[in-house]
Order: C-alpha cells, then sequence, then structure tokens
C-alpha cells in the first residue's frame, strides 16, 4: 500500500477510506503507510539489473509448460483438446442422428404410427 501510495497518494487513501468504516483504523492505517513510504523514500534503492535477471531466470522455470506456446508440452495439450472436442462432436452427432431415427424411421415416435386399419363396421348404435 505504502508503494501504491508513493504513486498516487489520493487514490491510495481513497481506496484506504472505502475498505475501512472506522475513522480511528483510517488514521491509524494512514500513519503506517507514511511510515513506510518514508522508510521506502529514504533507504530504498533499486534492484541491480543483474538481480532482476536472476529472478526473471527463476520465474521461466516456475512456468506451467502446457501454457507457453510452441512446447512439447503445449503442442500435446492442444492436440489432446482437439481429440477431445472431435469426439464430443461425433457423439454429438449419433445422438441426434438415432433421435431421428427409431424403429420406424420417424422421428416423432412410433405412438403418432397408425397400428392398422380402421374398423368402420363397428358402430356404436
Amino acid at each position: 500500500m505504502a508503494a501504491f501510495a508513493l504513486a498516487n497518494a489520493d487514490l491510495a487513501l481513497q481506496w484506504i477510506a472505502t475498505k475501512l468504516s472506522q475513522p480511528a483504523d483510517v488514521d491509524g492505517l494512514k500513519q503506517v503507510v507514511n511510515h513506510i513510504q518514508f522508510l521506502i523514500s529514504s533507504q530504498g534503492q533499486p534492484p541491480s539489473v543483474d538481480a532482476v535477471r536472476e529472478v526473471d531466470r527463476r520465474l521461466r522455470l516456475c512456468k506451467n509448460p502446457e501454457k507457453v506456446v510452441g512446447s512439447k508440452a503445449y503442442l500435446a495439450k492442444k492436440l489432446d483438446d482437439e481429440r477431445i472436442a472431435e469426439e464430443k462432436r461425433n457423439k454429438k452427432l449419433a445422438d441426434s442422428q438415432q433421435a431421428t431415427t427409431n424403429e420406424y424411421g420417424d422421428p416423432f415416435g412410433n405412438e403418432l404410427k397408425p397400428k392398422g386399419l380402421v374398423d368402420y363396421d363397428d358402430d356404436d348404435d
């Protein structure tokens, strides 16, 4: 928060005020942030280029190889995702074809299929 306040003090104080409801808490936090800002300004120094390169080298080792474009793990994951998507498409296509063709070839089902001719001789008089 102190580094953020060094960059933009008004915005940092506004954020503190929205997060803390008690004015005493806001004042206490402002004092702590001001003290840390003083320490950063008086004793802080930018890191050396070599230290930044060392941290960057270590961070590269921590990356997920499945998310690094062009790596073998990324390409394998991409092929696996495409295979799974193709299987889903084929299953959906087979399900839709099966739903539209039943034993009579009628997409509406066999309940609507007439079972035989109508008997007109059956009078109810």
